[in-house]
Parts: structure tokens; sequence; C-alpha cells
């Protein structure tokens, strides 16, 4: 069969490991210095979602193929931590912080896959 398509390339736990590290360093980064500059909530939520997109997509500089996958496991695996330690209890930030890594990674697999042709 000529139309079949070659398999797809197996997860690597390096990738899922470095969206988990990438997004968990970024969102605590971002949440530090936001709360140590007194930024208003808005605004800090804004930048934290903003750190977890910029996480997914560079999953995908990292990883290539298959990086939202990758972004996906990594950033909602982070959100357990995050809601735990780094944003001290806001579940729902934690959640939509791992989603939106999960969509940078979507993105940036998107956009990579555009420019192979």
């Amino acid at each position: 069969m000529s139309n079949s398509r070659p398999p797809k390339p197996a997860l690597r736990i390096t990738g899922i490991a470095f969206a988990f590290a990438l997004n968990l360093f970024l969102i605590s980064v971002t949440s530090l210095a936001g709360t140590s500059w007194d930024l208003p909530v808005d605004l800090l939520t804004a930048l934290i979602l903003i750190a977890a997109v910029i996480a997914g997509l560079l999953t995908t500089w990292y990883v290539g193929a298959r990086s939202g996958i990758h972004a996906f496991i990594g950033g909602l695996v982070s959100a357990p931590v995050l809601g735990l330690f780094v944003l001290a209890g806001n579940w729902q930030l934690a959640l939509l912080a791992g989603s939106f890594c999960a969509l940078g990674g979507i993105a940036g697999e998107f956009f990579q896959r555009r420019r192979r042709g």
C-alpha cells in the first residue's frame, strides 16, 4: 500500500520531563517575580499563562516530532506540583497552565509541520 503512513516515533521520557520541568520553572519564576513586584492578579495570571505557552513552544524545539503530546503530558503532570507548591492552592490556574503548555506544544507542532510542507 503506497498510501500508508510511516509509524509515529515513540514518546520520549526526556521530552515529557523537559515539558514538566520547563513549565514548572517558567511558571515559578513568573509567579515569584509577579508577587514580588506587586502586579495585579489579572496581569499575573496572563503572564503565567504566557509562560506556560512558551514552555510548550520550547518543548517543540526540544522534541521535534509529537511535541503536542509531550507538552500535554508534561504540562498536566506539572499541574499538581504547581497547585500544591507554586500557586498556593489555586488549582484552576494550575490546570489551566498545564493545558496552556499543551496548547503551546500543539501550536508549535502545527507550525513545524506547515514549515516542512
